[in-house]
């Protein structure tokens, strides 16, 4: 096949597929079916005469020559953008910002963020990722903006705080802690505690909010805040929550407590992070804007003007 016969929305499907690590995903952003997406690929693949994804039902890889053309492929991309913006300055639609959120949040403020983004009417592509990996997506260029607990200390990235979201304690029914008066995070003690698992930034936010006493270590450890949720259900211990994410399952709801913090409470401080170099930061700050506007306030929710 020769390469002329790639069109840039071939080029761009590859790119999408690239940037999320997800056909599924990728597919639901472009609005097409995943067999239709899959044969834009394989089409830009047998053009260039490589391939450029590992494919398998457990992971997505990059291949060696994926890694060495996807970048040459963007620069194509990037070129053709600016060639219609200089042909059609007025009317060429901006390409979506690519946002990246915390697992912490993704679930729990992904339909805020695109209801935000809709009623802004800003175009967006969603990816859930560790912090760690989100930042690193930034500084690459991977990535536009990112939904993050801040402060970040990076003189790369610059920040706009959103809101504080104060932290609920769950235990399991009856635990010695709900009848505390009046409780603060000095009762918590980590050695009693299930938390999420290395690589997640509320992991380290909550061992800094436990007391000094007894082990540093927590209890168990989970990949998910629900997963956190049923192991306090049977017993294993006690952990925090993020407002956002307190709400309980039907199933679990004769098992455990919530209870909110009498003294001192906790909370993280959410944000947008971008580039301080990225060109298309207006856009960013709108989207961060009405982002504080659409936020609810029924979590305790402080917004941050």
């Amino acid at each position: 096949m020769d390469t002329l016969d790639l069109s840039f929305r071939d080029l761009k499907a590859v790119d999408l597929v690239a940037r999320l690590q997800h056909f599924g995903r990728a597919a639901e952003s472009l609005g097409i079916a995943q067999p239709s997406l899959s044969a834009q690929v394989s089409k830009v693949e047998r053009a260039l005469g490589v391939t450029l994804f590992e494919r398998s039902t457990r992971r997505f890889l990059i291949t060696a020559d994926g890694a060495r053309l996807l970048p040459l492929l963007r620069a194509a991309l990037d070129h053709h953008h600016n060639l219609l913006a200089a042909a059609h300055p007025k009317t060429l639609r901006p390409a979506p910002l690519q946002i990246g959120l915390i697992p912490t949040l993704g679930a729990y403020f992904a339909p805020i963020l695109l209801n935000a983004a809709g009623a802004s009417r800003i175009d967006i592509t969603i990816s859930e990722e560790p912090t760690a990996i989100l930042l690193s997506k930034l500084q690459d260029g991977e990535l536009d903006a990112a939904l993050l607990s801040i402060p970040i200390r990076h003189e790369s990235i610059a920040s706009i705080p959103l809101f504080d979201e104060p932290f609920r304690l769950l235990v399991p029914q009856g635990h010695d802690l709900m009848r505390l008066r009046p409780l603060s995070p000095a009762a918590l003690d980590a050695s009693h505690m299930v938390l999420l698992s290395e690589g997640h930034c509320l992991r380290d936010q909550a061992l800094s909010i436990c007391s000094r006493r007894g082990s540093p270590s927590p209890r168990l450890v989970a990949t998910s805040l629900e997963t956190l949720k049923y192991l306090v259900a049977a017993g294993e211990g006690y952990t925090l929550l993020p407002a956002l994410a307190s709400h309980i399952p039907r199933g679990l709801r004769e098992r455990v407590e919530l209870r909110h913090f009498d003294a001192r409470c906790p909370y993280r401080r959410i944000g947008i992070c971008t580039r301080k170099t990225l060109p298309d930061r207006a856009r960013v700050n709108s989207l961060a804007a009405a982002l504080r506007k659409h936020t609810p306030k029924d979590q305790d929710l402080r917004i941050i003007a």
